[in-house]
This record gives structure tokens, sequence and C-alpha cells, in this order.
């Protein structure tokens, strides 16, 4: 079962998922730590009367790195992220296909979740229904389950302020995130935010997260270069994404699995 932990653990930092800095031109931005929390807030936070939140859709190419704390050793992985972000009338979705080291396949309708890891011939299925429900999910009233479903509300489930350097070299805002109620998993989590997405907000009159693209139409960038999540014992897990678009069409089936055959599926025994 050691692949199988190393399969969970990936899983995990992928949900708590950081982008190195380039250097830049920095314009400077009056802009206050509720502004950046605001830019990522918004970005993914359902409109009341439509039901759907600015960024529908997110694809990405992500390098991931994992260190653990007092080992000489490193893992690094890389792939590509499809999300499509939950409304109050879907719910989140998700696919992660991993290239290297090893293939994998991390992929949830909302309802279900597979984890395949074709060396091994077998995918674990497990029910998420209770998780990512949106019609049982009140963000005002329930924790978040994993960082990607709490992304409209973070503020709720993180105290937050300034990274002790508060900006990278290319004036992007650092975020430093504690858990409001202590987690097995998370320690400190650390969010990079766009300078051009938070300078997009405070221009839009704080109302909106959004820019004009080249062709007239208004496009929502990414709130979020990178994070980079610290757990209890040091490990560090880096996560870090490039060629990101934002509003293609996904189609459904993109988050469905079909198990290949002579795979063995199992399901693990359900919690009481």
């Amino acid at each position: 079962m050691k692949i199988y932990r190393l399969v969970i653990v990936v899983f995990l930092a992928l949900l708590v998922g950081a982008v190195p800095a380039t250097a830049a031109p920095v314009v400077r931005v009056n802009a206050g730590l509720q502004d950046v929390i605001d830019t990522v807030e918004k970005s993914f936070r359902s409109d009341r009367n439509t039901g759907l939140p600015p960024l529908a859709t997110v694809t990405a190419d992500f390098f991931q790195r994992s260190t653990i704390a007092g080992k000489e050793r490193e893992m690094r992985a890389d792939g590509q992220m499809y999300l499509k972000t939950a409304s109050s009338r879907e719910p989140l979705m998700f696919r992660f296909d991993y290239f290297r080291p090893l293939k994998q396949e991390i992929v949830s309708d909302g309802r279900t979740l597979w984890m395949y890891l074709p060396e091994n011939r077998q995918v674990i299925v497990s029910d998420v229904t209770p998780v990512f429900n949106p019609f049982t999910f009140n963000p005002d009233r329930d924790r978040a389950s994993n960082f990607l479903q709490g992304l409209p509300r973070i503020s709720k489930d993180f105290l937050i302020v300034f990274s002790p350097q508060g900006q990278d070299i290319a004036g992007n805002y650092v975020l430093e995130l504690t858990p409001r109620r202590a987690t097995a998993a998370i320690a400190k989590l650390f969010i990079v935010v766009p300078r051009e997405a938070v300078l997009s907000y405070v221009q839009s009159g704080r109302t909106s997260v959004n820019t004009v693209s080249s062709i007239g139409r208004q496009e929502w960038p990414f709130p979020i270069l990178s994070t980079t999540m610290v757990d209890h014992q040091g490990s560090t897990t880096l996560m870090e994404f490039s060629n990101v678009r934002t509003n293609i069409m996904l189609s459904d089936s993109l988050f469905s699995f079909a198990v290949p055959p002579g795979v063995q599926v199992v399901k693990p025994p359900r919690k009481h």
C-alpha cells in the first residue's frame, strides 16, 4: 500500500498545493490586505442572480515539489489540471493528470472521486457527495472540506496576514494563512496572489476582478499564482502553475472516469 500512500499524499497536497517569482517592472498598487483577500474570494464567489462564479473553469500545467522535514529528500511531479468551480447548481469538479514521475489520474465529478495509478492496476473509488454537494454545503455555515472548495471563503477558514516579505520580487502579494481551527494536514498555508489581478480589482472600484482582452471581451485572471503548504512536522508542498487558461468550454465528461478492463476497483470503508 506504499504506492497508495504516495497517491493520497500527492492528492492532499495538490488541494492545498507555489510559482517562482519572475522579475518584471513593478507598478505600485494602493492595495491593502482586504483587497488581496477580496481578489481571491470574489473570483470564485457565485453571483446571486446567476448562481455562477466569475471563474467558471480553469486549466493549467503544474509542477509540484514536496520536501520532507529532516530528510534530504524531495519529490517532484508535473502534469495538467482541469477545474470546474462550484456554483449554486453544480458541485466542484476537477481532474489532475500526473505525467511524471508516475502516471496518475485523480478525477472527481463532484459526486465520485477516482484515484487511478495505472502501474498498480487499481483505482480507488470514493463517494464525495457529502463533501462537494452544493445543495448541502452552506459557505456561511460550513467549513470547506478542502482548499479548492474553500476559495470563495478563505477568510472564514483561515486567519490571514501578509507574509513577512509582503510581496515578491515581481510585486505579487504573498499571504500567510493559519487555520482558524486546527487541522491534521495544515499548519500554515502561503498563497501568492498576482499583482495584475489585485490591480484589476482595485481599478474596477473594488467591484470585480476582470480585465478586457485585446478583442474587447472581459477576462478573469486566475487569482492564485502559487500555494505552499506547511504541515505540523515542517514538511512542505509547493505547486506552481503555468499556461493558465480560464473560462474555456470544458465538457462534464472530462470529470468522469471509465474504469479500464482488468483494473481492480477498491472502495475505502465508509466512516461512521
